[in-house]
């Protein structure tokens, strides 16, 4: 064991002493191998001495890192046509991306890619890829499924962590924060924003093998989705975003399959480094798209009557984003509108890692699991590695058996779906929906809850989305009337799948309530971002969400 490594693995063992009580401290748990191997070189003091200066210790420097050679012919690429576009959604948990073809006289195309392929986790998902990231103890990153997996051999002992939530950090202060200990066991400082980027070049490496594989080129014109932030932090997300999108073209092509097996940090942020070392254009990124305009575009009609008050409601793992919209469509009129209500969009940091985490709690306390436990730290490491797979079986089995090997007192907990549901953290969520929905119809214009009422058959019609969209609490909220200022609502759900898709594409249709966000902004007709702040007026159709025709402009 080297320098560097000892070094590490010493901090990391510092970094879980407990301070007590009465001032003495102490280590809870078991000690990894690999932790007992760095121990035993300091004693037998193998460890090379540090250099000094002037009887001054120094840093022992960083072996020289060997220059990237940077492929950019993506710089170099032309305007791509406007008749295939590609959207990428970057999500928490699960990214997705769809192309939409519509050279053939207006005939939508529709290919959602199956990423899971080149990302060899077809077992999983075909269409969705893993948002992990890890760092094994030989300074390689891993990207999805493999991510997962590698986590698994070497930090099922609860002492490493792969990072699931990164995305977080487009929306936070800590796209410039270097990555603790327990991520990055190297001595290679890395921030959470090139991190981020990594995942996004291995992302774009699998939709460039998908692109190949259905004959399209690779630089084909991609959008970009992400949730609905306002202000600077909406401006400063969009253009990290945007950057990254094309700088991920770059990386994977530099890169290429090593992505698939692993590819060294170092030489990772070497790349980064070069690339970023001058502003760069990259004209095959366009656009972006908020995720509820996204799914709002995924549904409608321009060619059938339409003429609906829809209230999106994308639950994803990392947030909940919700957002209004009038939608009206006269064919043989000049009436196409579709518009996002001013005022009506919300993100809610309740979603489906706030979820994971009452889940892990509520584990942790039907195992009787203090933080005063010997193996406290290890279990809820361990639990961490695992939480999404236990979530997905509780709520699609409404039960599960959690045992967690390899610890010094057994642990085996069985948690009910009913139990959980009945937990006021979980209660808190769905109420955290219901009052946003609410807040929106009491907020915005009150023409708009005027449209609805006034007319018997009309209701808000309510589209669920996103990877929590079947979660019971979800579920309810189209399932009673709402109460706005004093006035009952009616609500009705949209339909699950639209017709269109449910009709023409049913490899589509399967995954909607997912890939929503990524068909719609795939589209050529891109909902308007731009707002409306009263009704176009009254009209007598009821509020429903038609079908869409495949032929046609």
């Amino acid at each position: 064991m080297n320098f560097i490594e000892a070094r590490v693995l010493l901090g990391n063992l510092l970094e879980r002493v407990q301070r007590m009580e009465d001032g003495t401290m102490r280590l809870p748990g078991l000690l990894t191998s690999k932790e007992v191997e760095a121990l035993r070189t300091l004693v037998q003091g193998d460890l090379p001495p540090e250099p000094s200066v002037g009887g001054e210790r120094v840093p022992t420097p960083e072996p020289p890192v060997t220059a990237v050679s940077l492929d950019l012919s993506a710089l170099a690429s032309r305007d791509s046509t406007q008749d295939v576009r590609l959207c990428l959604d970057f999500g928490t948990a699960m990214s997705k991306a769809t192309l939409v073809d519509d050279r053939d006289a207006g005939f939508e195309d529709v290919q959602v890619l199956a990423l899971g392929v080149p990302g060899e986790q077809q077992q999983i998902d075909e269409v969705m890829l893993m948002s992990s990231v890890y760092i094994d103890n030989d300074g390689f990153l891993h990207f999805g499924n493999a991510a997962f997996e590698k986590s698994l051999l070497e930090g099922d002992d609860g002492s490493r962590q792969r990072l699931d939530n990164i995305k977080r950090r487009l929306s936070e202060d800590g796209w410039d924060e270097i990555v603790g200990g327990i991520y990055n066991p190297t001595g290679v400082p890395v921030t959470y924003g090139t991190l981020i980027l990594a995942y996004l070049t291995y992302m774009t490496w699998t939709v460039c093998c998908c692109l190949e594989e259905l004959g399209y080129d690779k630089l084909t014109a991609r959008r970009f989705a992400l949730p609905c932030f306002d202000g600077a932090k909406g401006r400063e997300a969009t253009e990290r975003l945007r950057d990254a999108v094309g700088e991920a073209q770059v990386l994977a092509d530099t890169f290429g399959p090593a992505l698939r097996d692993g590819v060294p940090l170092k030489s990772f942020v070497e790349a980064v480094r070069c690339l970023q070392v001058e502003a760069r254009e990259y004209p095959f990124v366009d656009t972006h798209v908020t995720e509820p305009l996204g799914v709002a575009g995924s549904m409608i009609s321009w060619r059938e009557d339409v003429n609906s008050l829809v209230l999106v409601v994308d639950v994803g793992a990392g947030t909940s984003d919700l957002g209004l919209f009038r939608i009206h469509v006269a064919p043989g009129s000049d009436t196409r509108e579709g518009y996002l209500v001013e005022g009506s969009t919300r993100v809610l940091t309740e979603a489906g890692n706030y979820l994971d985490g009452a889940l892990i709690e509520f584990i942790l306390k039907q195992g009787n699991v203090t933080t005063e436990h010997v193996d406290a730290r290890r279990i809820r490491g361990k639990l961490n590695l695992r939480i999404r797979e236990y979530k997905e079986t509780l709520f699609n089995e409404s039960s599960v058996f959690v045992v967690l090997e390899n610890l010094s007192q057994p642990f085996e907990v069985t948690v009910e779906l009913e139990e959980f549901c009945e937990l006021a953290a979980v209660k808190q969520f769905g109420q955290s929906l219901k009052d946003a929905v609410v807040d929106i119809l009491e907020s915005v214009n009150e023409s708009w809850v005027g449209w609805i009422k006034a007319q018997p058959n009309r209701h808000l019609a309510l589209m669920l989305t996103g990877g929590g969209a079947n979660l019971p609490m979800v579920k309810d909220l189209a399932n009673r009337s709402i109460t706005v200022h004093g006035d009952e609502i009616s609500v009705a759900p949209a339909l699950q799948i639209p017709r269109w898709l449910s009709e023409g594409h049913q490899n589509v249709a399967t995954d909607y309530a997912r890939v929503a966000v990524s068909l719609g902004g795939a589209r050529r007709r891109v909902m308007r971002s731009r707002s409306a702040t009263v009704t176009a007026g009254d009209v007598t159709a009821p509020a429903t969400i038609k079908g869409y025709y495949q032929k046609g402009p």
